[in-house]
Formats: structure tokens, sequence, C-alpha cells
């Protein structure tokens, strides 16, 4: 789907002034608690669904269902005299950041009962409505709007700050793409954890601790998603029952053991949500959604729980699953292992792709091509196609909490040094050392690849393929970037080789790029040139540029007819696994498979 950052009406724009924190709790405690988060999740659902589909003409259509729901004539007339031009999918009234944000207060003020009913009393819907936006409001702090101003001294540290200010509704309102996440998450703990017994002893650990084997959970997560994936999205807000699930009958099928193991990992009450939101935080609390994270599922009544937001299920295939292992175990020993593991299955992962997309090419790829003096790994991935090389190094891990969402801009440049940057074994650290022993000034000191010619080469191109999307953003990317240039200044190379700036490349850029490159429809070595020669000095996401790059050529979408068919399979398999039968009616939008590769719609 093509990532979008979205735009949305605030109160002080309607109204002339911003709300105070105060004033829209005095709104909320006049919600009933238990109905409102009920009917906040259903929404939450419904955009979800609208996302994972990634279809404007349907996103401005699920738009004006919600602003009929949820505005009264007097404020749908201060939207249409103010906002009247924009379309709905560029300046969107309602989206899953502003939902949540307001969901964690109405978790901690709403009232416990007897309070007013969005769900079933239009004037208390009404009421719902404003109350969101005036979350809209809250969403960006006065400090943080003076962090992100255009005159401040360190531009550096003004992408750090729009970094953190944007990152948090990054992640929220684009999800991966439905399929290719799935798919991924098959391939890495299904074929990849199953060839490579070596890493047994987490599974083993993971089930140990929780009663539910690794591949077994993730079956489970493919299932609820297959669920949700079929639903109607407006039935969803106008049949209550629709967008529940009944734990205790949802997996009837399935041995109990691992089903109620998984429901321990995954369910909580409101009860748990209110005492937990008390405890204090350094997270800010409109960045910091951990808690419906690390359980997406909240009981709403009885025998019936519904997910908080769906995306938040299906990050139990990528990040959700690695922090749900993590946080399973128990000693320093078996968390250092992990990480070790976790870092070697995305590498792996990362190889497979890429080498289905350069089988038969005259770009020749090397998976973990090793130096030829003492058999050490050289980098983790090279393509040699004529005077390129672009040498490649995969990184699986994530940014810890702290940097992500509390607005630190010291602790996120710490962790994004330690985890990709400049640290010893970081990223960006280990392409400048092993592209300066290949091609030091020093003819004594420079080593070569085994197996690989590299006399001929003239052009370098690093490339860094991340899982996390704090890091291949924009304004982390750019930031990476002068990193690998205050390391390389510090080298000296042969001068006869020029040695581009990083390409900071998502995992799911190089899943979208697999049919063109597979197809020979591009040259991998073109299309990184072609953005080289952009420059590094402007805010441009690989993925962004991409997709016009395909334009500019007139390359049409390619359907990518191998992640489709598997999908479908996931689907069908664990439909039958769990429910006795195939799921034939999956919705065409999220099974196409077809690269929406494109600029985003902001």
């Amino acid at each position: 789907m093509s990532p979008i950052i979205v735009t949305y009406p605030t109160w002080q724009e309607l109204f002339g002034e911003r709300p105070s924190e105060d004033d829209l709790l005095g709104e909320i405690r006049k919600l009933d608690r238990l109905h409102t988060v009920w009917l906040l999740a259903r929404i939450n659902i419904f955009l979800a669904l609208d996302r994972f589909q990634s279809n404007p003409q349907r996103t401005a259509e699920l738009q004006t269902f919600l602003i009929n729901l949820l505005v009264d004539e007097k404020l749908f007339a201060k939207l249409k005299e103010r906002f009247g031009k924009e379309r709905l999918v560029d300046r969107q009234t309602f989206h899953s950041l502003q939902v949540l944000a307001l969901m964690k207060r109405v978790m901690q003020v709403g009232a416990e009962a007897g309070g007013l009913r969005p769900d079933a009393e239009a004037q208390a819907s009404y009421k719902l409505g404003r109350c969101l936006l005036m979350a809209n409001d809250l969403l960006l702090s006065p400090e943080g709007t003076r962090a992100i101003r255009k005159d401040r001294p360190s531009q550096t540290l003004r992408k750090v700050a729009l970094q953190l200010q944007l990152g948090s509704g990054g992640e929220i309102n684009n999800p991966p793409d439905i399929s290719r996440s799935m798919v991924r998450s098959e391939m890495i703990f299904g074929d990849i954890l199953r060839e490579a017994p070596e890493f047994s002893d987490v599974s083993d650990d993971f089930q140990k601790r929780t009663g539910i084997g690794l591949q077994d959970y993730v079956d489970h997560v493919f299932a609820i998603l297959a669920h949700y994936l079929t639903l109607d999205p407006k039935r969803l807000i106008e049949e209550t029952g629709l967008a529940c699930i009944k734990p205790q009958s949802f997996f009837a099928k399935a041995p109990r053991g691992p089903v109620e193991a998984f429901w321990r990992l995954e369910l909580t009450t409101l009860a748990d949500l209110k005492k937990s939101l008390k405890e204090p935080s350094p997270l800010k609390p409109h960045h910091d959604f951990i808690l419906y994270r690390r359980r997406p599922f909240v009981v709403v009544a009885e025998e019936n729980a519904v997910p908080i937001h769906l995306s938040f299920v299906q990050e139990k295939l990528e990040s959700g699953l690695f922090w749900a292992v993590f946080n399973s175990l128990e000693t320093d020993r078996e968390r250092d292992r992990f990480f070790v593991v976790w870092g070697q299955l995305f590498e792996r992962y990362v190889s497979r792709v890429i080498s289905r997309c350069f089988a038969g090419s005259a770009e020749m790829h090397f998976p973990f091509p090793k130096f030829s003096d003492n058999n050490e790994e050289a980098f983790d991935g090279v393509i040699s196609a004529g005077k390129y090389l672009i040498v490649m190094e995969y990184k699986g891990g994530f940014l810890a909490a702290q940097a992500k969402y509390a607005e630190d801009e010291q602790e996120f440049m710490r962790d994004l040094e330690r985890k990709f940057g400049t640290k010893k074994g970081a990223g960006i650290e280990q392409l400048v050392r092993k592209i300066v022993a290949l091609f030091c000034l020093a003819p004594q000191r420079r080593r070569t690849l085994a197996g690989i010619d590299t006399t001929n080469i003239e052009i370098v191109i690093p490339m860094l393929v991340v899982q996390e999307p704090f890091v291949s953003s924009e304004f982390t990317s750019s930031i990476l970037i002068e990193f690998f240039g205050e390391l390389k200044n510090k080298e000296r190379l042969d001068p006869r080789i020029h040695c581009t700036f990083p390409l900071i490349v998502d995992v799911a850029d190089v899943e979208a790029l697999q049919p063109y490159l597979s197809q020979r429809k591009i040259s991998l070595a073109d299309c990184a040139m072609a953005r080289v020669q952009l420059g590094a000095g402007g805010l441009l996401p690989f993925r962004d540029f991409v997709g016009q790059y395909l334009q500019d050529r007139k390359i049409q979408p390619l359907r990518d007819v191998e992640t489709a068919e598997r999908f479908r399979a996931i689907m069908n398999r664990s439909s039958e696994r769990f429910f006795g039968k195939p799921l034939d009616d999956t919705p065409e939008p999220l099974t196409s498979g077809v690269n929406r590769l494109g600029s985003s719609s902001s």
C-alpha cells in the first residue's frame, strides 16, 4: 500500500482556540466507559481494514460514513466551511492514532455505569465525535511544535524531533502490507526455522515459558486475521457483535492447551488497562500504546472480546512477535541468544528474497560473501553489476520504546547509533568498515572477496535493509547518511572508487521490488544510481522514489503472483485448521498482490 502521513482537522482550526486536557476530560467523563471503548474499537477495526485495502475511493466513502455517524449538523457546517475544498483522503476527520489516544482517556475517566452511550444515542455519538476532534489538537504538544520549527539551529535535531512527532502515527496509520506480512512470517517461522535446527532453542524456550510453540502462535494470529479480513467494515459499526470474538470457542477445533496459552498472552480487561494506565511512565501518552500492543484484545462482555486495533494483531507477526518472545524469556542469557537468533532469521529471509530477485540475472547476487584471507563474513549480501558493486547489511532489530515514544532526542540518537549507526557492529559502521577493507588507499591493507572479482568496480553503493519503520523513514535515513559520511571521511579510499551515500531500505520495499527485478523490468543498479543522482540532501524515502522511478519509465504495476498465491494458501490453511473449511471468499483488494509503489498522499 502507498504510505500516508495523515493530516487532520483540529478544534483550533475550527473554533479559534486549542482545547485543554481538562476540557477534553470533562466531556469524556459523561460517556459510558465500556460502550464507548467498544465503539471506538469497532471504529478502529473499520479504519485498519481501510488501510489494509489502501483504496482512496473506499477511504473517502468510509470517512463519509464516520462523519455521518459522529458529526452533528453544526459541526459539519464548520468542517465544510473550513475544509470543504480538500479531499477527505488528504484531510481525514477520523484516524487510528486519534482513536487510540482518546480511548486511553476514556479508559481512565469514562463513567463506570450510567454514562451516555454513543453506540445507542445520537447526541452521545455526536459528543464522541467532538471529543475525537478535540483529541487531534493534543497529538502535538507546544514543546513538540517548538522542536520542529524551521529555524531551529540544529537541523539534525529538527529531523529527530520530526521523526519523534510523526513516527508513532506513521506506524499506526501505515500497517505493513497484510499479504506480505503474513507470507514473511510464514517463511521465517515456518520454512527457515524448520531448516535451521540451530534456532530451535529459542522456539523451545518460548513454548516452555508460555505453553504454545512459536509456529503455533503465528498460526493462531493468521486465523484471527483471516476472520477479520473477510468482514464488511460498515457492518462492524452497525452490528455490535460482529466485531467480537469468543475466546473460549473461537479456536473450537484446536487443542485447548495452546489456545488457552495464546489467550493468556493476548487478552486483557478494562479494569487491568485502567490500573496499568495509572502507573507513571516516561513515555508520551499520545505515542505510547505498548499496553494495547502487548495484549491487543480486551474483554467487553461475557465471553466476548474485541481487538483494540487490528494492526496491533498484525504486529504479532513482526515487531510484536519479537517482543512477545523477548518478554517471555527469563534470563539475560536467553534474551542475548534471542537477539542473535532474531537477527540471523531476518538476514536469512532477506537473503532468500533477494536471491529470488536475481536468479539467472546478469546482476549477480552473492549471499553472505566472505573475505579471502580468513573466511570471515564480509557483507550480508553483494550484487555485482558491471562497474557497480552494491554492498548490503540487513538489520532486523528494533529501537527501544524510550527512544521512540518519549520525545527524548538524545535517547533516540543514542539508541540509533548503538543499533544502526556508528557503534561497533551497527549497520552503518559495518558498511563503512568493510568497504574500507575492500577499497582502502593502501594496497597492503586491502582485502579481497572470495569468488568475487572487484578489479573493474568503479562505483560502490551501500544499502542497509531494515525492519524498523522508524529507521527507514525519510528523517532517520538522512541522519544515518550523515553518520556514514562522518565515518567515511575519516578513512582514505582508493581514488578510483566512488562510494555513494547509503540507501536505507525497508524490507517491505525489497519485497515490493521482487517481481520487477525477477521479471527483468528494472535493474537494481540502475534504480539505485538514479536515487543516488538525486542527492542525499532531500527527504525522499526509497519507497516513494521507486514509485516515481517506475512511473517515469512507464512500467505498469505488476502482480506479485507468488506472494498472492502463498497468502491465499495461508488463509485457507488457517481456516481449514481452526474452522474446518477453506476460506474461499477473501476480499480481492487484500489478495491481489499488486505492488502499490508510489508517492505518499500527504
